[in-house]
């Protein structure tokens, strides 16, 4: 009997084995039809005009990947809780357009690679919540060497007739919005309710990870400041090695070497920009 109950355990892990192999087949199996599919897909796409045949073939794979599209896509929208707000205003008729200029990283701290800490994608975070806001035009003045480029290319005659860029035709901004992250810490504190068996109570170990920014919005005929916010915000990291801390689940910030920092000064970052852009949207500029 006592020979049967130690073969028991053995049984049930190669049982378990046996499952997470087959899970693991089934999902290598699923990926290589797509594989397949799209391998099959680019067989039948040719420079030649494709035969009816092959043209009905080509929209039934097209219209059987597109069915699959929530198996194959992997990515996630990059939202915050912040976002909500944005998506809570209602879109207005008639919409103020706004140039987006830098907005400068003033805190001075760099790696010891020499680049900064602090996101250098405030620009185009802040585009994408004044997007989401459905609030504004929004009129990328960050990228205007790309569009100068373009423009050039056309002005002199090396795009083809009637291709866009037209030269003379950017949009002019009323308002411009610009401004600077003017200060970033990742700190370890210690208090809270640590265990403690003896006394009463224990204190424990955690990190705040903060930052703050300042933004400003300029009437673009007259240069007046017209509307200004300076927010900062904090999330705080749960320790999980000697100096490691978890920050919203996958974000571990090694405070000994800096690795990771950035990645989760840039979550508060977005979050901050978001809530800026709500804020101006509900200031009732137009």
């Amino acid at each position: 009997m006592r020979k049967y109950i130690k073969v028991i355990p053995v049984i049930i892990l190669c049982l378990i084995f046996a499952l997470t192999f087959a899970a693991s087949a089934q999902e290598a199996e699923e990926a290589e039809i797509d594989e397949e599919r799209i391998e099959e897909l680019k067989e039948e796409v040719s420079e030649d005009e494709p035969s009816c045949e092959e043209g009905e073939r080509l929209a039934e794979l097209q219209e059987e990947i597109k069915g699959e599209k929530d198996k194959i896509k992997s990515a996630d929208l990059n939202v915050n809780a912040s976002t909500q707000l944005l998506a809570s205003l209602d879109e207005p008729e008639e919409k103020p357009a706004i140039a987006v200029l830098e907005i400068a990283d003033d805190t001075g701290e760099v790696t010891e690679t020499g680049s900064y800490v602090v996101s250098q994608g405030a620009e185009d975070m802040l585009i994408t919540a004044l997007k989401r806001s459905r609030q504004f035009d929004v009129l990328d003045r960050v990228s205007d060497d790309n569009i100068m480029q373009e423009q050039d290319l056309q002005e002199n005659n090396l795009l083809a007739a009637g291709e866009p860029p037209q030269v003379g035709e950017l949009l002019g901004a009323d308002y411009i919005i610009t401004g600077s992250v003017t200060d970033y810490q990742v700190d370890k504190k210690s208090g809270g309710t640590g265990i403690s068996i003896a006394g009463l109570g224990g204190s424990k170990e955690y990190a705040v990870a903060s930052t703050a920014i300042d933004l400003r919005l300029i009437d673009a005929s007259s240069g007046e400041v017209v509307w200004t916010r300076s927010l900062r915000d904090e999330i705080e990291g749960e320790r999980v090695g000697v100096e490691a801390f978890s920050f919203m689940g996958d974000n571990i910030v090694e405070l000994e070497t800096g690795q990771g920092e950035q990645e989760v000064i840039n979550l508060v970052l977005r979050t901050l920009l978001e809530e800026a852009v709500f804020e101006l949207a509900e200031s009732g500029i137009n």
